[in-house]
């Protein structure tokens, strides 16, 4: 038969091990919730990671056919796509020829195989791995399309503003996502809010009507 204090101790250390197991309960319950609070906000910065990625690689490829136009200025209504002719997705179609990389081309000649190169970049063509013998590409934007358009000065035909728009999907819907009743280049009808956009305007001149 147990004595009143051992039957006491044997209460208390009962109680005392129930209240520990309550404690752990609840430490693992807080330590869950931080741990999916960080997992979370990972998460977070990996999208944010990459759209600010694909934001950066569309003003290269701005930046990219812009100094081929300077380089060509009296050809730059041979880049003039419009808004509603966009490239991408290989709509410029098989290499035009001459290869202006190997031979000398007139202006008409270089500005459309600039455009066939571009494109390739836009589409990521240079830049591949291979996965199950199918060359991906590394670099592309998600669904990209770009469009050109040039507007020139009055009694100039080379010379005046270019404007390059290009736009993606994005992975997440924002609020200034593409608007219909903007600047779009190619379908207007696109209502997804995880399209993103660029607009970069810039001023040729072709020296020779100066």
């Amino acid at each position: 038969m147990l004595s009143v204090t051992s039957q006491t101790y044997a209460a208390r250390h009962r109680a005392q091990s129930g209240f520990t197991l309550i404690e752990v309960m609840i430490s693992a319950v807080i330590l869950a919730i931080g741990v999916l609070g960080v997992v979370s906000v990972l998460a977070m910065s990996k999208v944010y990671q990459h759209e600010s990625i694909q934001r950066v690689r569309a003003v290269e490829l701005a930046d990219g056919i812009f100094e081929r136009i300077r380089r060509n200025p009296s050809g730059v209504t041979g880049y003039d796509t419009g808004l509603d002719a966009p490239l991408g997705n290989g709509s410029t179609g098989n290499e035009p020829q001459p290869n202006c990389s190997a031979t000398s081309c007139d202006a008409d000649e270089l500005a459309s195989h600039d455009l066939w190169d571009w494109e390739r970049l836009l589409d990521g063509a240079a830049s591949t791995v291979t996965e199950e013998g199918v060359a991906v590409p590394t670099l592309a934007l998600r669904n990209v399309r770009a469009c050109i358009d040039f507007t020139a000065d009055a009694g100039r035909d080379n010379t005046g503003i270019v404007d390059v728009v290009i736009q993606w999907q994005g992975v997440r819907e924002t609020s200034d996502a593409v608007d219909a009743s903007g600047v779009v280049c190619g379908d207007a009808g696109d209502e997804d809010a995880t399209w993103r956009q660029l607009i970069v305007s810039s001023y040729v001149v072709d020296e020779t009507e100066l």
